[in-house]
Formats: structure tokens, sequence, C-alpha cells
């Protein structure tokens, strides 16, 4: 018969918690950190950094940190609190049942993790704590190297809470502990974990391609006009061209330019295009414009008028500019919306685009218009 899964308050008779006994453990938690308890040699940030990186549900994650602050619900804890009669563990009836008998050193438990063949064996010898354990098992398995290194380290976490779930149903439900069983069940959570984790993954990357999909060329407002710019810089002869493409709300080409220019850097060359484009708007006397770039950095250092290396000069020019202009404005965009002047900056730069392009398109720069005005 299937029951409904009860909370359990271990640290009270009643099974109810309360703030006083919540409190009660975190203290007792936090001294046997500072103060000669199961922690005392370890260092903890270490043993922290080991259980939060490993590739695990949330839920394992706490429960490792349970374990290492000794804060778990085993005899010897319960004996302590007068909670049960004695200390003994209740599988294997021999030792005291601490946290590293319990997870570990309990006869079964050995078994388990021999079974699993996950290089990591326990034996009274090499176990002082579970926190240390933990953390000497993952260098181990860090030192091996290999492809798989997180998800055998991994491993470690799955096959832990496996036992831990095994040594309770043994004592709440009277089930047997099976080594091989609990590794299987480990094996089966792990795959699982694993599988939903890759399709999350691929949901990520899918989300995210839709959502650079989506950013297109957005007109002004009715009453302003924006000019694109964008540069095609060569390194290695320090030459490119620059491309300003100017368009009202409708998307129409109100004015298209392009140049042939040096630079020492790809910032440069976009700054140059920037400052041309505030150049054209001011000595047309166009009116509203926002100017749009996709270089972040470089939008980033005018708008907070902050040096940007081998750019700086420009860059003041374009603060200068951008004063005289009070009906101006410069905005980032995504590459994917400012396809057309990237398309027309690298055929300036190649030498393929007509003189009269804005007026006559070519059908490829004809083409990228239509398709950012329909978005």
């Amino acid at each position: 018969m299937n029951k409904e899964d009860n909370l359990y308050w271990p640290w009270r008779e009643d099974g109810i918690y309360s703030i006083r006994t919540g409190y009660y453990v975190a203290r007792r938690a936090e001294q046997n950190m500072k103060h000669g308890g199961p922690s005392t040699s370890e260092n903890k940030k270490e043993i922290w950094k080991e259980v939060w990186r490993m590739e695990v549900p949330q839920k394992i994650k706490m429960f490792l940190w349970r374990a290492c602050h000794d804060i778990l619900p085993v005899g010897s804890n319960l004996y302590k609190r007068k909670m049960a009669p004695d200390p003994v563990c209740q599988i294997c009836l021999k030792s005291s049942e601490t946290v590293e008998h319990a997870l570990l050193l309990c006869d079964w438990a050995r078994a388990t993790w021999f079974g699993a063949e996950c290089q990591c064996t326990p034996t009274a010898v090499t176990v002082s704590s579970i926190g240390n354990w933990i953390v000497e098992c993952i260098k181990k398995l860090r030192a091996a190297g290999g492809e798989d290194q997180e998800k055998r380290i991994s491993k470690l976490g799955f096959l832990m809470w496996e036992i831990w779930k095994t040594r309770n149903n043994k004592l709440f439900q009277k089930q047997d502990v099976n080594p091989r069983w609990t590794i299987y069940k480990a094996a089966a959570l792990e795959a699982t974990y694993w599988k939903l984790a890759e399709k999350q993954q691929t949901q990520k990357i899918e989300a995210k391609r839709n959502n650079t999909n989506l950013v297109k060329w957005r007109p002004p407002s009715a009453n302003w006009l924006k000019a694109n710019v964008d540069a095609a810089f060569r390194k290695e002869t320090g030459t490119g061209a620059i491309a300003v493409v100017i368009r009202d709300y409708k998307g129409k080409i109100i004015l298209g330019f392009t140049g042939k220019i040096q630079a020492k850097s790809s910032t440069v060359a976009e700054a140059q295009a920037i400052k041309q484009a505030l150049i054209i708007v001011n000595n047309l006397q166009m009116g509203r414009t926002l100017v749009e770039s996709d270089n972040l950095k470089l939008i980033q250092a005018i708008k907070s008028k902050t040096a940007l290396g081998e750019a700086m000069a420009i860059t003041q020019d374009i603060q200068i500019l951008m004063e005289s202009l009070p009906e101006k404005g410069i905005t980032w965009t995504p590459r994917n919306g400012n396809c057309l002047a990237h398309a027309v900056a690298k055929a300036a730069e190649a030498g393929t685009l007509r003189a009269n392009w804005s007026i006559k398109p070519p059908a490829d720069i004809q083409g990228i218009i239509k398709k950012e005005f329909q978005m």
C-alpha cells in the first residue's frame, strides 16, 4: 500500500519542528566546526566548495551538507539527545552509529561502495570524517582525469544518498539492506538526473537561439531617424571600411554612407563609424536621430564617459558631438539587429559595393532591408 510521506523532525520526541530546536541544531553544528567536533581538522571552505560543485540535485547537496555538519539523525546523535536507548547501529548491531558509520563504514555500506567500483572504498583507516573523505575522494578522481570526471565525482553523492535511503527503509519499513539493489537505484537516479540535465541544456540552447533570432532591426519612432553603423576591419593590414545607414520609421533608407579607413583595432574602426554618423547628422541637420551600434563595450564607454584604450581620442570626439546635438541618442543592439550596416560595411571593405547601393540596393542588401522591416 502506498502511503503519503510525512515530514519528521528527529530532534524532538513529537517529530514537530520548532524554532528553538532548529536554533539548537544550527548552533551545535557551528560549534562542532569551531571546537573539537567532527570537522575540526577539515578545511571547511574546501569541503563546501566541492559539495556545491557536485553535479547532483539540490536535495542531495543539502543532504551532504547535513552529513558534513553531523546533524543527520543517526544513532549516536539521537542517543545524545536522549531520543534513543543506545547509539548502536540497528543494522550491524556492532558499532555506534555515527554519520561515518552509517554512510561509509557499516559492513553493508562498505560492500555497497566496493560493488559500485567508484575507486573510493572507505575503510576505518581512510575515514577520519565524512567531509575529509569526500574531499580526498574527489581529489583522487580529479587526479585520474578523463572526460567523465565530473560524472564519476557526482556518483559519490548519488550513492551516499541511496545508502541513506536504504538505511532508513531498513529501520522504518523493515526492508532488508541489499548492496546490489542500492547500487542499482543510485545508478538509475544518476541516469535520470543526467538525462534531464541534458534535456534542459538543449532547451536552453534552443531558447537562446530562438531569442537571438527574434532580435531584429527596430524602426525608430515616427518623428525620429535611426542611424545604424558598423565597420569591417582587417587586423593584418590595419585597414577596413565603415558604413552608416540612416532609415526612417518606415524602414526607408534616407542616406547611406561608406568609407575606407585605417585603424589599430576593430573597436577603433567602429568608433570611427559612430563619429562619422554624428558628423553626417550634424552637417545635414537631420534632426532627431538615434545612432545604433552592436559594439557593447564601445557604447558603454561612450555613455559612461570612460576611457577606452586606443579609441580614447575618438570617443572623446563622439562625446563632444553628442553634447552639441541635444536631440541625438546612442544605443546598443545585438548583431542580429544591425544586419544591414554589417552587410554594407563588409561589402564596402571587399570592394563589391556599387556607389549607388543606397538608391538601388543590390539583391542581397534589398533582401535584408525587406526582412528587417517585415519583422
